[in-house]
């Protein structure tokens, strides 16, 4: 799971959160090119399982840390989704803000993946 997709996609949810900073000191609700962005995050994470999934037989991963791994990913692909729903459901500056944590916490789950991966 080594080269460019992690690393992108780390700088990916990380600009993703400073444009939701600035949704938030703007005070503006998510609009459709905050949700592209979110989307083409989500699309990134999805190819990213893809080819773990492939390269999980020749790595050194087992049992736990099979399972955590994993784990990351797929909460990584959650996390975006649910953060979306809550920021237009509510339609609030703080509902916005979530939408940063969620930011965060994507670029986070690909680092501890990759941790667990080495």
């Amino acid at each position: 799971m080594d080269g460019f997709l992690p690393l992108a996609l780390i700088g990916a949810s990380l600009l993703f959160s400073i444009v939701v900073l600035v949704y938030v000191a703007l005070d503006l609700t998510p609009d459709w090119g905050l949700l592209g962005f979110a989307a083409v995050i989500e699309v990134a994470t999805l190819v990213l399982l893809v080819i773990a999934a492939f390269q999980v037989g020749g790595a050194d991963l087992s049992g736990p840390g099979l399972i955590t791994f994993f784990g990351y990913l797929l909460a990584g692909l959650v996390l975006l989704p649910l953060g979306f729903a809550w920021s237009l459901a509510e339609r609030s500056r703080g509902a916005t803000a979530v939408l940063l944590i969620a930011g965060l916490a994507q670029a986070f789950v690909v680092v501890r993946a990759l941790a667990v991966w080495q």
